[in-house]
């Protein structure tokens, strides 16, 4: 079973209707009872003034769970009234005791193609590796430590564009014409960019409590899973060639802003984690 694990802010909820509408198009090629969407709603006091809000909290909710209806998937969408963030979700994830055998992440901004489930499927069938990364392709980013993961049309192009700005339908413009699996020497993904991790492997690593709800999950467990690789362990990060996707810069909806007070604790929950990352670093090499 592949779990995929998405948090949303009430703010969000017009982001995770397209979400699921692209998840619902992708279902079309692979058999959607394989697939969980382990989503979770935050309405947390904490994160959202609800006092000072022109929507309350049963709207979000009845909003939702609205999404879900018509989903072909197995659904798992859940409403958390404790302060929760992307970190949390992943970590109750890795940490449940269940059938699952891959976790994926998902942010709320994400294109992809729509026959990327399938693409996934079938490079889960075919890797052998015990603990394993499967990560698209994306366009380009700020740097050429992305490189390793930029598509070999887009990576060249000069940064001064800054092309993950530009227009994010790229994604459907873009027709796959070599799809493989290549091994990446090194282990690099970003966030809730549909990553998919053996769960075998985030449960040898996990997500630390001392990071919090937000910020670093990602980079903890790829420098992780790089330390693990480099001790000899059975690891390997495999990018699927030519099905790029590609973060909403350009188009995101922000139609829900205005009705919600946001409390904007992600940069103090940030804080916390850089606050504790080295020292969980250096835990982990200890324990391994």
């Amino acid at each position: 079973m592949i779990k995929i694990v998405l948090h949303c802010l009430p703010n969000e909820l017009d982001q995770v209707m397209w979400i699921i509408d692209q998840l619902k198009r992708s279902s079309r090629f692979v058999d959607p009872q394989k697939f969980i969407l382990d989503f979770t709603l935050n309405i947390s006091d904490e994160d959202i003034d609800w006092d000072r809000s022109l929507l309350n909290k049963k709207y979000c909710i009845e909003k939702f769970n609205l999404l879900f209806k018509k989903s072909p998937f197995i659904n798992q969408n859940k409403i958390s009234t404790e302060q929760t963030g992307c970190n949390t979700v992943r970590r109750n994830a890795i940490r449940k005791q269940d059938n699952t055998t891959h976790i994926i992440y998902l942010d709320t901004d994400l294109i992809f193609p729509e026959t990327i489930l399938y693409y996934i499927k079938q490079a889960i069938s075919e890797i052998k590796d015990k603990y394993h990364i499967i990560t698209p392709q994306i366009f380009q980013l700020w740097d050429s430590s992305w490189d390793i993961i930029s598509h070999p049309d887009y990576r060249n192009i000069p940064r001064e564009k800054k092309q993950w700005l530009q227009n994010p339908y790229q994604v459907f413009e873009h027709e796959p014409k070599d799809v493989k699996l290549l091994k990446s020497p090194y282990i690099k993904f970003g966030g809730g960019w549909f990553n998919v991790f053996s769960k075998n492997l985030l449960e040898l690593i996990d997500i630390p409590d001392s990071l919090g709800h937000y910020g670093l999950d990602d980079t903890f467990v790829a420098e992780a899973a790089n330390i693990l690789k480099s001790s000899n362990h059975n690891i390997e990060q495999y990018i699927i060639n030519d099905i790029i996707v590609k973060e909403d810069r350009v188009y995101r909806t922000y139609s829900m802003d205005k009705f919600f007070t946001r409390n904007n604790n992600q940069n103090s929950m940030r804080d916390n984690s850089s606050v504790n990352y080295n020292l969980e670093i250096q835990n982990f090499k200890n324990k391994i």
